[in-house]
C-alpha cells in the first residue's frame, strides 16, 4: 500500500500541500480509529459474499474503490463516482489517507497474508511505548499503538518509524543511552613507567 498505491500518493500529496498551508489537521481518538479500521474489512467481506452472487454486481460495487474513476477515467464518468473520489481527495485536505485507512477493501485484502509473516523486520525497542511514545506520535496512519507495538495488519510499511528507532539524534532511548554513556566516570589509566 505505502509504496505501490497512487490513489494513496496523491491523498499523501494533498495532504503535504494541506499541512504547507497551514490547514488544521484533525486525527480520531486512538479508541475510534480502531473501531473504523474495521469498516475495510466489512466491505471486503460484503464484495466477497456479493461476488458470490454475481461478479457483475460485485465488480459495480468494487467502484467504492475510486483508482479507476480518479486515474483511468480522469473523473469523466457518472456525477456519483466522481463526487466520491473528489470527496475523498477533499477530506485527505485534513487528514492523513482516510480512505487507505478505513475504507480500502483491496488494502483489507492485502493485510491478511501478514498474518502469515515469517519474522517482524520492523523493530521495536522494550522502551517503545512506554515510557516512549515518539513512533506512536509520528505514525501519520496510527498502526502504532499507544503501547508501542506495531499493528502489521494496518502498517503502510512507510519505515518512519524504523529512520526513527536508528536515528541517534532522535530516538530518547538512543539519547539516553548515550546521555548515560557519557555521564559515567571514565577509569584511570595507569602508565607504567621503568625507572633506569
Amino acid at each position: 500500500c505505502g509504496w505501490l498505491c497512487p490513489f494513496g500518493a496523491l491523498q499523501e500529496l494533498i495532504n503535504e500541500v494541506a499541512r504547507k498551508l497551514k490547514i488544521k489537521q484533525f486525527e480520531p481518538p486512538f479508541a475510534v480509529h480502531e473501531r473504523l479500521w474495521a469498516v475495510k474489512y466489512i466491505i471486503l467481506l460484503a464484495l466477497f459474499g456479493i461476488s458470490l452472487e454475481s461478479m457483475a454486481t460485485a465488480e459495480r460495487y468494487a467502484e467504492v474503490e475510486p483508482f479507476k474513476t480518479t486515474f483511468f477515467l480522469v473523473f469523466q464518468r457518472e456525477w456519483w463516482f466522481a463526487t466520491w473520489a473528489l470527496l475523498l481527495l477533499f477530506v485527505s485536505l485534513f487528514t492523513r489517507k482516510v480512505y487507505c485507512r478505513y475504507i480500502c477493501p483491496l488494502g483489507a485484502a492485502l493485510a491478511i497474508p501478514t498474518k502469515l509473516r515469517l519474522f517482524d523486520w520492523l523493530k521495536r525497542r522494550k522502551e517503545c511505548g512506554s515510557p516512549c511514545q515518539l513512533c506512536a506520535v509520528e505514525c501519520e496512519i496510527q498502526a502504532i499503538h499507544p503501547d508501542g507495538t506495531i499493528n502489521a495488519n494496518e502498517c503502510h510499511h512507510c519505515l518512519d518509524c524504523q529512520m526513527t528507532y536508528h536515528n541517534p539524534n532522535k530516538c530518547p532511548p538512543l539519547i539516553n543511552k548515550a546521555k548515560q554513556r557519557k555521564s559515567k566516570p571514565k577509569p584511570e589509566h595507569l602508565i607504567e613507567t621503568v625507572n633506569t
